[in-house]
């Protein structure tokens, strides 16, 4: 077992950003006067014989202060509002969480991963977010040894297997223009032949 844990902590002056202004979907950057970005990960990793975990929670704040360029982007009333205040920048998402596992069974392993979100930044000056979200995958994976051919596995993947349709933007905030959503359930398959 393997287990992390890591701060960070930054103050900035003349904080760049990039945000989507606008219809056209092209990153335009800007920058804050003022900034702080700061947060805690922890980490865990177990293996044992033919089962192994992984588990990683972040806490994190992203702010901004204060645009000193490119100004001509922001409606009046929000850029007045941000040069008195800090502001979430819009991709704070205070917690975030992945997790997953696998167990080998003979030649076949079967794995399970996932996401979890308390949600981007939205609504006037990112003073709102979107709701939590969650995802989970599936895989199973077929080891063989073929003769001739040698090693080779196919597999199966199942992601966002319980297909919840979730928005990780919904549009408004500070450069954000269109709505962005997770991916919703699909189905993979795929042989890797290794030398």
């Amino acid at each position: 077992m393997t287990i992390g844990l890591d701060a960070y902590y930054k103050d900035a002056h003349n904080l760049l950003d990039l945000c989507h202004f606008g219809t056209a979907l092209i990153y335009t950057p800007f920058n804050y006067a003022y900034g702080h970005v700061y947060g805690v990960e922890f980490t865990g990793n177990y293996k044992h014989d033919n089962v192994s975990a992984y588990l990683n929670i972040a806490f994190s704040r992203a702010q901004g202060k204060d645009v000193d360029s490119a100004q001509f982007n922001f409606a009046a009333a929000e850029l007045a509002f941000i040069s008195n205040h800090w502001v979430f920048l819009d991709h704070d998402q205070r917690v975030t969480a992945s997790f997953g596992g696998s167990y080998t069974l003979r030649k076949t392993t079967f794995t399970m991963d996932g996401t979890v979100g308390s949600g981007l930044r939205d609504g006037f000056a990112n003073t709102g977010k979107v709701p939590l979200y969650a995802q989970f995958n599936f895989a199973v994976i077929q080891h063989f040894n073929v003769p001739m051919i040698g090693k080779v596995d196919a597999r199966l993947v199942l992601v966002n297997a319980f297909g919840r349709t979730y928005e990780l933007r919904d549009g408004s905030g500070i450069g954000v223009y269109a709505p962005q959503y997770g991916p919703y359930r699909a189905v993979y398959a795929g042989i890797t032949k290794y030398f």
